[in-house]
Parts: C-alpha cells; structure tokens; sequence
C-alpha cells in the first residue's frame, strides 16, 4: 500500500529484497493505492497537532511510486505491507479510513499483514490489532501508541514484533530485518543470504534488538 507522504525506506527497503529474492522464488507485486497511477512520497499539508496550522511541505524533495492497483480492484494478495510516513499523519488528521478499509477487507485472506514504522498506525487504526502485541517508531511512539487502537500491548524494545500472522516493526530500517526475518521463515536462507551479501546489508537477527527505546524513553503500555 501506498498513500502522499509514504516513507521511502519503509516501501523500498524490503522491496529491494523481495525483487532480489524473485529472481530465486516466483512472485507478482501490486503497488495499491486510493488510485491507480502516481503516488508522491512529498507530504501533503498536515499540521503537527490536531490543533496547529497546516505546514507545507513541498519544499520537500520526494520523488512518486506509480500504483499498478486501486483499493478496489487490487487482485488477490499472499501479503500486505503497510508503510509509514509522514503522511499517515495527514490520513489520520483528514479522518481518512481507506486504508484501514482495506486491511479490513483483505486480512481474512492474507498469509501475513506487515506494518512498518507510522504503518502500525493504520493496522491499529483499524481493529486488526486489538488483543494483540505491536511494536512501532519509537520517535512518533507516544502519537500511534495512545492515539491509535484500543487493547494492543504495545512492546516498546522491539525491532519487530510477531503476533500470529501480523508483523509490526519499529522505525524505518527495521522494515529491512523484519523483510529478511519473514522471508527466511517463507523460503529459508539459502538464496537469502546471498542476497544479503551482495547487496552487503548485515540484518540484525534479533527481533529484541532496539537501541532507540532507550534514547526515545519509550514505556511499555497496554491501551
């Protein structure tokens, strides 16, 4: 899924690995959005609280993604990966649910649903995460943890967190070892780890690996 303001690593980072990795294993790719054609990583204008005037960013350098689907007429998927970005901001402030319709629709069906970053945002946003364990950028942790969701135990040390076939992963190069740690489970290490090597990317192994929680002062909590 993508949206204005999607965060690029949180998109291309694991997509990199994934194209790699289809030239061992046959898949199909899907970029979705609201509409078909391109879509800017630029922000739209969001204001930094509910309450602050809109700032615009757009004299931010982005460059766009061109979407191949729309929310409704995206074919059959095996995984979904929402990202973050600057722009789930906006999404949440315009009270914008398409994406969360989306997962919504999509998660009975899916062998895994992924939430990089600010993307958690949109899996709590939308219900699929009530009961469950999360994890989510620790610089944004207070904004997506108490203002998103109800009845998520949101973990604070995690690179990523797995809760039955929902993955959530941290700030926006966890996406890289939360890619590499599913597709190990999907399709083991042998061509994997050659990819790791030749694009010379040492992903950490170790989903309790976070150094940021500390620096960021995050807190264990259950809302």
């Amino acid at each position: 899924v993508v949206f204005p303001g999607f965060e690029l690593l949180d998109v291309f980072g694991p997509l990199d690995i994934f194209t790699w990795l289809s030239n061992f294993n046959k898949m199909t790719l899907s970029i979705i959005a609201a509409e078909p054609g391109l879509v800017p990583a630029g922000s739209p204008p969001y204001g930094h609280s509910a309450e602050a005037p809109e700032t615009d960013f757009g004299y931010v350098i982005a460059p766009s993604i061109q979407a191949t689907h729309s929310f409704k007429n995206a074919p059959a998927l095996d995984i979904l990966f929402v990202p973050g970005g600057a722009g789930t901001v906006a999404l949440s402030q315009d009270n914008d649910t398409s994406i969360e319709t989306f997962i919504n629709l999509r998660y009975p069906n899916l062998e895994y649903l992924v939430g990089i970053s600010y993307g958690v945002t949109s899996l709590a946003r939308s219900g699929v995460l009530n009961g469950k364990k999360a994890t989510t950028n620790k610089s944004g942790w207070q904004w997506v943890t108490t203002e998103h969701g109800e009845n998520i135990t949101w973990v604070p040390q995690a690179r990523w967190v797995v809760d039955g076939n929902i993955w959530t992963t941290s700030g926006m190069s966890s996406g890289l070892d939360a890619a590499y740690a599913l597709l190990k489970e999907i399709y083991g290490t042998r061509a994997l780890n050659y990819i790791m090597n030749v694009i010379e990317y040492a992903p950490h192994l170790d989903p309790a690996w976070d150094p940021y929680a500390s620096f960021f002062n995050v807190s264990c909590l259950k809302n």
